[in-house]
Formats: structure tokens, sequence, C-alpha cells
């Protein structure tokens, strides 16, 4: 009899343990922590929204978005074979890969997280696509040395797909700028520069430099980093008025409906940005090759010099400094022997520029450069933030605002709506000031922009 007990016993353990029933529940009371974590992670899963915010930098873009690297250098893989027709994924493979992705960041799924993911995998697939290839490419090798460098998780190259998905030249109507979309105060607190010559936002090292700086000041304040990244997307403010409305709840599931919209949806965007980039082959979608000439070198400039200076006498393209440069909003190094400022060239290029230097800083100086420091005088290439002087008379009259206008050519598979789009303004305003009859533009067309 003593021994039908001890194995009835025993069977009542195992069948708990089974049913994942907690064993002698009445004995054990809760600690306190293991109350905060218990509500924490009923937060977490009973997160969700009726509908789903789409941030702006997953809006649709066309190639006249793309930087040269990859409108010219990355190519889809041929032998990726792409599924057309996706179908829904089900919960239970969502959560399994999720758990399995070596991040510290915990990636936890519930139902904002499962629109997020929803959304790339159904509804922007050729964007996830572009991301992949110019992120593996190109972009993730940089951000991850400067995630190393400062002790960050590797995994926060992902923010930038959110940010700006990756376009180096991204510009929102906040005036975020930029691959990691600072606006033109925060980007100046965390060192960078931005003037009438320069906005450093844009340029790829010295702006991922700044948003690991930042990242980690805010992860020293909130000591959790779906709090951090949170606050990076609404500031650090917002984060501290979230937590004193929930009661002082300090985990972001816990404060979520006390955040901006945006940022309710910034989280689980990330998270869904981690697992699409981990996972993109299994889902059909196909990544690329690249021939980019990685080949290139930096050369402290002590002269002022335009960028059709050393185009015309080194017979490089003006896209090709450009996109090497981004951060000279007016196409101008502004060198001086006061202060040196960089440029970087082609290898071979650079070489070419040590040897034919005068000659460059003296090909058309007195009309491509400013004379008199007087801004005014230089076209921008459009980047719209107020650090860069437009200058002239604002009068209300045609011929005042054609002579305050920038010129820009039209390039292949541009319309007059994705340009509108790019430069902030729209197709009306440019058919009116370049009075075109239609929306009909040819490549190589001069159009005047606002």
């Amino acid at each position: 009899m003593t021994k039908i007990k001890k194995r009835l016993r025993f069977l009542t353990l195992a069948l708990a343990l089974l049913a994942g029933t907690p064993l002698f529940a009445q004995e054990h009371e809760l600690t306190a922590d293991e109350k905060l974590e218990s509500a924490a992670y009923r937060a977490m899963m009973e997160a969700q929204d009726s509908s789903l915010y789409i941030l702006e930098s997953l809006e649709e873009n066309d190639e006249s978005d793309y930087s040269w690297a990859e409108r010219y250098f990355i190519h889809t893989d041929p032998n990726c074979v792409r599924d057309l027709n996706p179908e829904p994924v089900p919960d239970s493979i969502y959560i399994m890969r999720l758990r399995a992705l070596p991040t510290i960041i915990e990636m936890p799924f519930n139902q904002p997280v499962k629109k997020a993911l929803d959304f790339y995998l159904m509804r922007r697939r050729a964007l996830v696509e572009r991301m992949v290839s110019v992120g593996f490419n190109y972009y993730f090798p940089i951000f991850e040395d400067a995630l190393q460098k400062y002790e960050l998780p590797s995994e926060l190259k992902y923010l930038a797909c959110i940010e700006s998905a990756l376009r180096q030249n991204a510009y929102s109507p906040a005036r975020a700028a930029g691959l990691w979309q600072f606006i033109p105060a925060s980007g100046m607190m965390q060192g960078l520069e931005v003037n009438s010559y320069i906005d450093e936002r844009y340029d790829l090292y010295k702006s991922t430099e700044a948003a690991c700086r930042f990242l980690k000041k805010l992860y020293n304040k909130f000591g959790d980093w779906h709090l951090a990244i949170a606050a990076y997307n609404c500031g650090p403010g917002n984060i501290d008025k979230a937590i004193a409305r929930s009661g002082g709840h300090r985990t972001f599931w816990q404060i979520y409906n006390y955040l901006p919209q945006e940022t309710r949806a910034y989280v689980p965007f990330f998270i869904a940005a981690t697992y699409v980039m981990t996972y993109h082959c299994e889902h059909g979608l196909c990544g690329s090759e690249t021939d980019i000439p990685f080949a290139r070198d930096t050369i402290m400039v002590d002269h002022m010099v335009h960028f059709e200076q050393i185009s015309h006498c080194l017979d490089l393209p003006m896209e090709v400094i450009e996109s090497l440069n981004p951060q000279y909003v007016r196409d101008i190094v502004p060198g001086s022997p006061e202060k040196h400022y960089s440029l970087t060239l082609p290898t071979t290029m650079a070489i070419a520029f040590l040897m034919k230097q005068d000659s460059i800083y003296s090909y058309k100086a007195e009309t491509l450069l400013p004379r008199n420091g007087r801004v005014t005088e230089i076209v921008t290439r459009g980047r719209n933030n107020e650090y860069v002087r437009q200058g002239g008379n604002r009068g209300s009259s045609g011929s005042q605002k054609a002579a305050n206008s920038r010129l820009y050519t039209v390039r292949k598979g541009e319309s007059l709506g994705s340009i509108a789009r790019k430069h902030h303004t729209t197709t009306a305003k440019l058919r009116s000031l370049n009075k075109l009859r239609s929306d009909r533009i040819h490549p190589g067309q001069k159009l005047r922009l606002p």
C-alpha cells in the first residue's frame, strides 16, 4: 500500500510538471521583484493598438532616393528565388525565431510586434530587400565598428533601418536628417557641426558615432534598452513623463499607453527590423551582390574648394563626389589654413588631387566660390535645413522667386512627383515655378526648385 501511495505521489508530480503547474504554489509567496517582473510581463503580452502607426521611413520610395553607390554597384543576386506570393506566418514561427536571436536586447513577441512583422513581410518586401542589400554590403560593417567601440549591442545597427530606411540623404518634415535622423539641436548637442556649409548629420562616420554616444547616454539614464530606444525617438523628457503618469513603472510595455503614438510603434518596428534583417532568406526575400569600389582615401583640405573644380580637373562625376561627401550641403569644402576639412575620394583620385591641387583651386574660383564670404551666391543641393541660408530678397514677384530658386538636373527614372517629395514641395509648385503644362519631364532637364 505504501508503494502504491509513493507511485501516486510521483505521478502527480510528473503530471504537474508536464502541465506547467507550479509546484507547492501554496507554500511560495512571490517576492517584490517577482511581482514586478510578473506585472511587466503581463503588460508586454497585453500591449496592443487597434491600428499600427506607420513610421515615415517606411513609406514607399523610388530609385531617386538611392545613393550613387547603390544605384550603380549593388545588384540583386540572380540566383535568389524570390517568393512573389508570401503566406502569413504562424505566431509560433515568429516566437521561435525571435527567441533564437543572439541579441542582448530582449526581442519579445506580442500584437504590436506581430503587426510590425506582417507589415514588413507582406507590404514592404521591396523596401526590406533594399535595406538588406545596402545594409550588409555597405552600412552595417561601419555601424558595427562604432557600436563595438562604445561597447553597445550590435543589434542597434538596425535602428537606422527604422530611422531612415538606410537612406543617407533622408530628411523629415520634423527637420531630422541623415541615416540617424538627428534634428539640428540634438545633432549639435552630440558634437555634430551644422552651419551654412556643412551638415555633419549626413556624414556617415560622424553621425554614427554621435548616435552611439546618444544611445549610451540614454541607456545609462534608464538602464533599459527598450526605454533607451524609445527615448531616441521621442526624447528622454517624454519617457520621464510617461513613467510618472504610469505610476512609476520603468519598462517600455508598462508605460506603453502613456507614450506618443509614434513611439509606441517605434520599439515594435525595431524588433521587427532585427527579425527581418536576420531571417529575410526564410521569407523568400533576396539579398544582393556588390562591386562597390571600397578603396577610398580621405584628404585634409586647407583651401576652400568646390566639387565642380574637383570634378572638372579630375574628370570625376559630381555625383560620386557628392555621394562620398554628403555633409557638404553647398558642394563646397570650406577648408582654410585655420581649419582643415576632410575630403573623401576614390584612392586613385585622391592621389591625383594632391598632384593637381593648384590647378583645382584656381579653376573658375571667381565664379564657383563665394566672394567676401557671401554665402547667398551659392546654390544648395536641397537639404532644406534652416542652417543653410537661402539668401536673396524673398519678395513675391515671379522674377524674385526665380532668382532665389535652386536648379536641379533631372536624373533617369525620376518623376515630377518623386522630385517634389525629395525636396519637400508639391508637383503644383514645381509646375508653376517651371511653367510646365504637364508632369512630363525628361533626364537632363533643368528644373527650378522653390
